[in-house]
């Protein structure tokens, strides 16, 4: 078989030694492929750079369910069946924290074949959430290694934020806390507006709501932070940065 192999005039292309019309080939099939559409659902924000041809976007767009929710409704509902990926399109939810689309709301239970572990209340006027149920993508995934590869990397990255954020709460102190908390709700901008009551954003930080409210005034007396009610201006964000890195109270 092997001395038929190396005779064969074709053996340089399966060894990996393109032709020309392989080439070309390859070629036509690249220009082919194209980045997911942006709507309604926004696959390139939540699957990366991932190239597919037209008809698997099609594919993939006849399998997602998109269900338009208001103020109020519930994305997702705990104890609920997993039965498929949900992902926020547009909008706002407070799940655990506060959250803006797009972005996976839940990537992984699903694949585990459990129970969503917590309430996605929208918090905007409306949103746009998005289900792809398990029984259809499983099917389709095992043609589309990029895309499943692109699942995973997400999957990986909200795993290395979990672990960032469990790593805050055992290293630092609460103010240390409250300021890497504060600068992530920012997102750049100079204002956070708590979409949650006080104490639930002290639970989450693990401190009492008494300690996050004896922080808030400090800062904000040291004019790091203009506090009203649930606005918090951020007046000194370098400050607050060094807050949040040093892991102590300066």
């Amino acid at each position: 078989m092997t001395a038929d192999f190396l005779s064969d005039p074709a053996a340089p292309v399966a060894r990996g030694v393109s032709s020309p019309a392989a080439a070309e080939g390859d070629a036509a099939h690249n220009a082919a492929l194209m980045p997911g559409p942006a709507h309604p659902v926004p696959w390139r924000a939540l699957l990366g750079d991932v190239l597919l041809e037209a008809d698997d976007w099609s594919a993939l767009a006849s399998m997602a369910r998109v269900r338009r929710c208001r103020a109020g409704d519930l994305a997702l509902r705990r104890g609920d069946a997993a039965v498929a990926m949900v992902a926020l399109c547009e909008g706002r939810v407070v799940a655990g924290g506060p959250l803006a689309g797009p972005c996976w709301l839940d990537l992984h239970t699903a694949w585990l074949d459990g129970r969503y572990e917590e309430d996605a209340r929208v918090v905007s006027a409306t949103a746009l959430v998005m289900e792809w149920p398990m029984a259809a993508a499983t099917l389709w995934l095992r043609s589309q290694p990029p895309v499943l590869a692109a699942l995973l990397r997400a999957s990986a990255a909200q795993l290395r934020e979990a672990q960032d954020a469990l790593r805050g709460l055992t290293t630092k102190d609460a103010t240390a806390r409250i300021a890497a908390w504060l600068l992530a709700q920012a997102g750049g901008s100079a204002e956070v507006r708590l979409a949650e009551r006080k104490r639930d954003v002290a639970a989450r930080l693990s401190i009492s709501p008494e300690t996050l409210s004896r922080a808030l005034r400090q800062l904000a007396d040291r004019g790091i932070l203009a506090v009203q009610g649930y606005r918090i201006g951020l007046l000194d964000p370098v400050a607050l940065l060094a807050l949040a890195r040093c892991g102590r109270a300066a």
